[in-house]
């Protein structure tokens, strides 16, 4: 019982501090203020700090397996945000460990053999792959992360259609069914307004949707990983 108080009370100090931080940023960004930390760098210390809740579920998982795929998933986030969000550069790189972690939540969610879900991704990445070539080749030359941010796209799409059929379905106890959906619903608007930010940061940075795009990001963004980290403890417990 004191084990468990204790786990307990740790899992809500921590929740503290990424409270405060995702006001704190918010108000930098909202604000365009600066203080002696960046704003991008308390984004990624609140992932760490989120990681670090993940690490705290033991034996107050729903099931080992769950537990794994969550453990790896966040963790595979926190080493694509280092690239996309602190070190601005490896775009590639850090897009595709995003597309790990969506086939990884798609295997959480829906429970397909992880060989079914690869297959259909390599289906899904030759697709679109062949004709990236062709209108590169014969029609305009098209940067790799158009391609990149597409399968991304698909891919976290088809992830959020398999959170939905968990809940649908009931794979999993409520509220972590709940926490799973919303989670990832605002898992793809943050991404949504993601691929506005970048697209219309080619054509005006002056524009309304492009300043709302950027705020929206991380608004919806921190929210979702809250969510998925605490969907990974069996809620009965707590």
């Amino acid at each position: 019982m004191k084990k468990k108080s204790f786990k307990t009370w740790t899992i809500k100090i921590l929740l503290i501090p990424i409270s405060l931080f995702y006001i704190l940023f918010l108000y930098l960004d909202i604000f365009n203020r600066e203080i002696f930390i960046s704003s991008d760098s308390i984004k990624y210390l609140t992932m760490i700090l989120i990681f670090i809740i993940s690490l705290f579920i033991g034996q107050d998982s729903l099931d080992k397996k769950d537990r794994y795929l969550l453990q790896l998933g966040l963790f595979l986030t926190l080493i694509a945000d280092l690239f996309l969000l602190l070190l601005g550069r490896h775009y590639i790189l850090g897009i595709f460990l995003f597309i790990i972690v969506q086939i990884i939540y798609a295997h959480r969610y829906s429970r397909e053999d992880l060989r079914h879900i690869i297959r259909n991704r390599i289906i899904l990445f030759t697709s679109l792959y062949i004709p990236y070539l062709l209108i590169n080749r014969f029609l305009i030359g098209l940067d790799l992360l158009y391609f990149a941010g597409l399968f991304y796209g698909i891919s976290i799409l088809l992830s959020t259609i398999d959170a939905y059929r968990a809940y649908k379905y009931k794979r999993f106890p409520s509220p972590n069914r709940q926490m799973i959906l919303i989670g990832m619903i605002l898992f793809i608007l943050c991404d949504i307004n993601v691929g506005l930010y970048n697209l219309l940061g080619e054509i005006s940075r002056e524009s309304v949707v492009y300043n709302i795009s950027f705020l929206s990001m991380w608004l919806f963004y921190l929210p979702s990983q809250v969510l998925l980290v605490l969907s990974g403890y069996d809620c009965e417990n707590y």
